[in-house]
């Protein structure tokens, strides 16, 4: 039987408390973790708020990873000694089960300078219990499916959570590779090169600049990026796209019929932010590529915008006349919004 985690501690009023927490992830899916304390629970029944600080306030565990948080807690102040509080440490959206903790008012110390924090370490295995939903399956043909279906669930609770600027960020960087590659390709060139000669452009470019897009992007990307290899992993496999990409090509680990694991399928780091940092902070090139993959990504999109590129001008008869291709700077050109 696993050992339940506890913490009973015993510290003075007014005192500093430090839970370093080493979350460990034994679940078949990734999680994203973000801890809560419930108020203080005194023995004669008051309710005391805890005024916990978590940091990092969330973090996304993989599947086998492990994590650190810390937790600060203040004491209440002006409690007599013996006083007995009690309060629990919960993970919303893994399990209902919670940590207990204990806290004992030691005698106070009126007119000494201020104690240091009280250390505490703590080391939970997620979900907290007996049950782990790490199994394999054992011997029944449909625990792949069971592995796959509780992966799946556990991924979109997570996404309910989850920032929506790390996904964001992570899904416009793959659609402008996507771009990028078809700007290889004289199809590409060709549309891009129509396109560029649009108010709808130009425009475009304006609106990314003002907003400051590019860098937008590019932090969100060094968020998943830096949270991931905090843990030990390789950069890119701290992006939810690659954890997503995992879980579906991870369907072809075991076949049902045959009844036996086949190979696993390795999947290439994505190298989103590598790519990302080749466009910099260059507005042009970014709404350039990004309208290239979306007409990759889209027939839709791809009839809009070849609607658009019909009704651009001629280009100018000077042969050496530049394309936004070639990643000049839009904006540093003459001429209105409305050429």
């Amino acid at each position: 039987m696993a050992t339940m985690p506890r913490a009973d501690l015993e510290a003075r009023p007014g005192m500093v408390v430090a839970l370093r927490l080493r979350l460990h992830n034994r679940m078949m899916a990734a999680a994203l973790v973000r801890p809560m304390i419930d108020d203080w629970v005194a023995s004669d029944g008051a309710i005391l708020p805890a005024g916990a600080r978590i940091e990092p306030a969330y973090a996304y565990l993989l599947q086998g990873a492990e994590v650190r948080q810390t937790i600060t807690l203040r004491v209440p102040l002006h409690l007599p000694e013996g006083t007995r509080l009690t309060s629990a440490l919960r993970f919303p959206g893994i399990g209902e089960a919670a940590v207990p903790i204990t806290l004992r008012i030691l005698a106070g110390d009126e007119g000494l300078a201020p104690m240091p924090a009280l250390e505490c370490p703590l080391e939970v295995a997620l979900p907290i219990g007996d049950a782990a939903a790490a199994g394999s399956g054992g011997g029944d043909e449909f625990g792949s499916v069971a592995q796959a279906s509780y992966s799946l669930v556990a991924g979109l609770a997570g996404l309910d959570m989850l920032p929506a600027r790390w996904l964001v960020a992570e899904l416009l960087t793959a659609a402008c590779r996507l771009g990028d590659e078809q700007l290889q390709t004289d199809a590409g060139q060709a549309l891009l090169s129509r396109l560029g000669r649009t108010r709808f452009f130009k425009n475009g470019v304006v609106a990314f600049a003002s907003a400051q897009a590019p860098r937008w992007i590019l932090s969100g990307l060094s968020a998943t990026a830096g949270l991931h290899a905090a843990m030990g992993g390789q950069q890119g496999q701290g992006q939810l796209l690659y954890i997503w990409e995992r879980w579906l090509l991870g369907l072809a680990d075991a076949d049902i019929e045959l009844g036996g694991p086949q190979a696993e399928v390795v999947i290439p780091d994505a190298q989103l932010q590598s790519f990302a940092s080749t466009l910099g902070t260059q507005a042009d090139r970014w709404f350039a590529s990004l309208l290239l993959g979306l007409a990759a990504l889209s027939p839709r999109m791809d009839s809009v915008l070849r609607q658009i590129a019909e009704r651009a001008p001629e280009a100018p008869a000077t042969p050496d006349a530049p394309s936004p291709a070639s990643g000049d700077d839009v904006l540093g050109e003459d001429g209105s919004l409305g050429r």
